[in-house]
């Protein structure tokens, strides 16, 4: 990447992590996206749950991504699709399983819709916003529901996320992690513990090397 790229790629991931922990005006365009989600929700009485990268810098890892992911809940998939165009979001896919795709000055918000399975083989379905802890407005899934996601998707990425929020997390939270996926099912908690592992040899390496090395790449 030439050094012009770097310089905006870098100015881009300071505001989005602004935008996520609110710390300035809704100026970046992702920033006014999260406020138009807000706004809609409150106004529609719809709980939206986010998840995916944004959630993982709201966790504490900070990375770049290029899109926001929304669970919400079942009954309000078509109703989402109805009145989002009121609010600015241009309504690019309506996916007859609730997985919407919409997009708002350029930036894309994936719908994840309850019940549904992130991935034929994923042994649970997606849980709602209440289970994510949002019971109402915009708000970012609690780390113990937004792990159950990224293990259940389960790609390269979701794993990657996974491990470098277990590096930023208190043990007292690693176990009600643990606990909260054991509630979920047996698969959920193997996979937790394969990349708490990895994540605890990745800590131990970084503290010998002189301190942790901030990643800043993703999707």
């Amino acid at each position: 990447m030439a050094i012009a790229g770097a310089a905006d790629a870098l100015a881009d991931l300071e505001r989005m992590v602004a935008a996520v922990k609110g710390e300035q005006p809704p100026a970046s365009k992702f920033g006014r996206a999260l406020a138009t989600l807000e706004s809609l929700s409150r106004q529609e009485g719809i709980a939206m749950a986010i998840v995916g990268g944004l959630a993982a810098i709201h966790h504490g890892y900070r990375r770049f991504t290029k899109d926001i992911d929304v669970v919400i809940d079942s009954g309000h998939l078509d109703i989402l699709a109805r009145v989002a165009p009121r609010y600015g979001m241009k309504l690019i896919w309506k996916d007859p399983d609730g997985w919407h795709k919409f997009q708002y000055e350029g930036v894309p918000i994936d719908i994840v819709p309850e019940g549904r399975k992130p991935r034929k083989d994923a042994p649970a379905t997606i849980p709602g916003p209440k289970q994510l802890g949002v019971r109402e407005g915009a708000g970012y899934a609690g780390v113990a529901g937004w792990v159950e996601t990224k293990l259940g998707s389960y790609r390269v990425q979701d794993q990657a996320d996974v491990v470098q929020v277990i590096k930023r997390t208190t043990p007292a939270t690693l176990r009600k992690i643990r606990k909260h996926l054991d509630k979920v099912h047996a698969t959920y908690v193997r996979r937790f513990d394969v990349l708490l592992a990895a994540a605890l040899e990745e800590r131990e390496q970084e503290r010998e090397r002189g301190g942790a090395r901030e990643e800043e790449t993703g999707n």
